[in-house]
């Protein structure tokens, strides 16, 4: 069933696609903060482009799986599965990894339950590659791949399979955690190091929100203000989930208001994200530097940044090394996020939100 609230992004994904397709890449990481729409960017556009453009196409989601008992394992399972279905049968195929079982087509087929010799990951791409179709492997938070435990091996021969077979066999990577990503592509000892073309995931802008309006007004023949919409569009740091949320309670309830629906999903959101309690154990400096970042500054390092937070602290100077030992333990716990073109951000909107609102 199609998601009436879904704003397709055709374009990005055409220019994807085509890149792949025509070899300019053979693969991209696209990074953003979660929620942020990424997975639904590649299950409702990536995927069914690709299936017309004639790819077999492979999803998995890392994030889904990491706490499954062996989300190595798991993966290399479903991939096997899918590199055995693309070769039964005629036609494009597309296939999902879920929790506890695959689907292929709508039927379920259940994880095995005994571990079973399979090839290495690198013949089973080579399989994948022997078919009549191109391959899109679609892996989605994949820094949770490099934090999964004893996986190196698995990890090599995906390379591996992947440099081999880079013609028959695209990727497309996303990612939540700049940390992560970095120990997956940028390090020069990581497994995928200078293997992708890294791009920041775009933010949607005016045209979703007024998208939304008029689903809004389809579904209750009543106007809503479009400055105001777009503009909890932007209080909620642009994440598509929550201003979907809104949306969806105006539908139900018409006599609410948008003031109202925007409150009231935003007090639940900062409620279950716990953010009192997250905020109350960093440190002085790793506050003030997540203060800074979310409301708008770029150069943490820079000196009026400094001279602020030694007026803050109580104390003569503060050293740049200082805030780059706070930076660093702010990445580590996926807190605070650093695009490509090396501007920081918050990695949650909802902290965000949470920072502007209580924090002065």
């Amino acid at each position: 069933m199609k998601d009436p609230l879904y704003f397709p992004r055709t374009e990005l994904a055409a220019a994807l696609l085509g890149s792949l397709k025509s070899g300019i890449s053979s693969a991209f990481t696209l990074f953003a903060p979660r929620r942020m729409g990424k997975t639904q960017f590649l299950t409702n556009d990536i995927a069914p482009a690709a299936e017309k453009d004639g790819f077999n196409v492979f999803y998995f989601s890392f994030m889904d799986n990491r706490d499954t008992a062996d989300p190595a394992r798991f993966f290399h399972e479903a991939l096997h599965r899918f590199a055995l279905n693309i070769r039964t049968g005629s036609g494009v195929k597309t296939f999902f990894g879920s929790f506890t079982k695959i689907e292929v087509f709508g039927v379920g087929i259940e994880k095995e339950t005994q571990q079973q010799e399979i090839p290495a990951v690198s013949e089973i791409i080579a399989h994948i590659a022997a078919d009549d179709r191109p391959t899109l492997l679609l892996l989605d938070e994949a820094q949770e791949l490099a934090r999964i435990p004893r996986a190196e091996g698995m990890i090599r021969s995906l390379r591996t399979g992947l440099d081999i077979h880079q013609n028959r066999v695209k990727t497309l990577f996303t990612g939540s955690s700049t940390n992560g990503l970095r120990a997956m592509f940028n390090d020069i000892k990581a497994p995928f190091f200078h293997f992708s073309h890294a791009l920041d995931f775009p933010t949607l802008g005016r045209e979703f929100t007024d998208f939304l309006a008029g689903v809004y007004r389809e579904r209750t023949g009543q106007d809503l203000d479009a400055d105001k919409l777009y503009s909890v569009f932007v209080q909620f740091d642009k994440s598509p989930m929550y201003i979907r949320a809104v949306i969806q309670d105006l539908i139900i309830n018409p006599a609410l208001s948008l003031e109202a629906a925007a409150n009231a999903r935003l007090a639940q959101m900062q409620e279950n994200g716990n953010f009192p309690r997250q905020w109350n154990a960093l440190s002085a400096m790793e506050r003030l530097l997540l203060q800074s970042v979310a409301r708008g500054d770029t150069s943490p390092y820079g000196a009026e940044f400094r001279a602020k937070a030694a007026c803050t602290l109580g104390v003569e100077t503060v050293k740049a090394s200082s805030v780059q030992n706070a930076v660093r333990k702010l990445l580590r716990k996926d807190l605070m996020a650093k695009d490509s073109g090396g501007t920081f951000r918050i990695n949650s909107p909802m902290l965000q939100a949470w920072i502007n609102e209580n924090v002065e």
